[in-house]
């Protein structure tokens, strides 16, 4: 019988209701549940006509007019009923999904799409073969101790770094509501008193640097090596930058006649930033590079990179100089801080400065706002002079 236009009881509480859709152009039907809580008129949506059979319908208002009879709110009862099986879901994630979820909600943030793939690598290579199916709610410290000790005695600056990795995720899961209680790859105060001494392990494989005595002979072997590879290895060493810093340069950061590269914080291509720590990084040019830059046979459009070349060529060049304990290109800012340090009277500071360091503590940021590009300029004229041997 029709109870209202529109609404057609089937009795003991159930209707099913027409409306028409927002483009009038048909009616949506579908079941309602109505009755009292406490003398309160409710009603709580059954499924469309299209999903649900009337016979589904009519089993749905018993069990909700028995929920009633109980003196249960059915409402209530079928939120609660929902948040268990969501928590039944949540307890089912497993780590390789947590680990993608903190990466997609962190990605932007990271400074490069490199950082970005050395996360996946580190934990694709060293955390998940033993816990990717694992549940993060059944992660406990024993499953992190099993999967860092090998690691940690062999290579203990990488096991500290997917420790670290590990750690954050689970951080995140528990944010997220996946897991709870006290994160099993925390450090301080947990696995510090688990796992041996970093001091006591191996010791740690700087990157490896020429001597500084060999650099003059090398730069003038490099200026005779005709193609684009030896000029950015120049341009390498003279500003004693970074090697993606270098290959990622673009004219729109270079202006000549002020013999100044601008590496800015953020890229524009991309949005992340340019340097290691974000920051805006001003490096004084040589007469040496300017030279350099003017004579590259580039587009100068300010988009265009100024080198188009990757790193396997570069270190292959380097074999090919050096065949015997090739230095790795990293390598070169270790000689520049080296020769500061002990051929130089420029300051800590100003050297810092000039590797692109954030120097003193975050009051001392605050107070010394200055780039000391002038003492810098000085101090790189002189790397400049001792790397061509004049």
């Amino acid at each position: 019988m029709a109870d209202s236009p529109g609404q057609h009881h089937d009795g003991r509480g159930l209707y099913l209701v027409c409306a028409p859709t927002r483009d009038g152009a048909d009616l949506a039907k579908s079941w309602v549940f109505r009755f009292k809580h406490h003398g309160v008129p409710r009603r709580m949506g059954l499924g469309s006509y299209d999903d649900c059979t009337l016979a589904e319908a009519r089993k749905r208002r018993r069990e909700f007019r028995s929920l009633r009879e109980q003196g249960i709110n059915p409402i209530e009862h079928r939120r609660s009923a929902r948040a268990t099986l969501l928590a039944e879901t949540a307890k089912r994630l497993t780590f390789a999904q947590a680990a993608e979820g903190y990466i997609k909600d962190n990605r932007a943030s990271w400074r490069s799409e490199v950082h970005a793939r050395q996360w996946e690598h580190s934990l694709r290579d060293h955390a998940f073969p033993m816990i990717a199916k694992l549940p993060v709610s059944a992660i406990e410290t024993g499953h992190v101790v099993k999967l860092l000790r090998q690691l940690w005695e062999t290579k203990p600056e990488t096991a500290m770094r997917v420790r670290g990795r590990i750690e954050v995720i689970l951080d995140w899961a528990t944010a997220n509501g996946f897991r709870q209680g006290n994160n099993p790859a925390k450090w301080k105060g947990h696995l510090q008193n688990i796992l041996p001494k970093r001091d006591k392990l191996a010791t740690v494989v700087h990157h490896k640097a020429l001597p500084i005595a060999n650099l003059p002979p090398f730069f003038a072997q490099l200026m005779k090596t005709e193609g684009t590879p030896a000029r950015v290895i120049e341009m390498l060493i003279l500003t004693a930058t970074r090697v993606d810093e270098v290959l990622g340069t673009r004219w729109g950061e270079i202006n000549l006649d002020e013999a100044v590269w601008t590496l800015p914080a953020v890229s524009a291509s991309n949005r992340r930033g340019r340097t290691k720590n974000g920051r805006e990084h001003r490096v004084p040019l040589s007469p040496h590079l300017v030279a350099l830059l003017k004579s590259l046979p580039s587009n100068r459009e300010p988009s265009a990179p100024v080198f188009k070349v990757g790193r396997t060529t570069l270190r292959d060049l380097m074999k090919r100089l050096l065949p015997v304990d090739t230095p790795t290109l990293h390598g070169f800012r270790a000689c520049f801080r080296t020769w500061s340090g002990d051929h130089t009277t420029a300051s800590r500071e100003t050297a810092e400065a000039a590797l692109g360091h954030v120097n003193g503590s975050k009051l001392e940021q605050t107070y010394d706002r200055g780039d000391k590009l002038a003492k810098r300029r000085m101090l790189m004229g002189e790397w400049t002079a001792y790397c061509t041997g004049q």
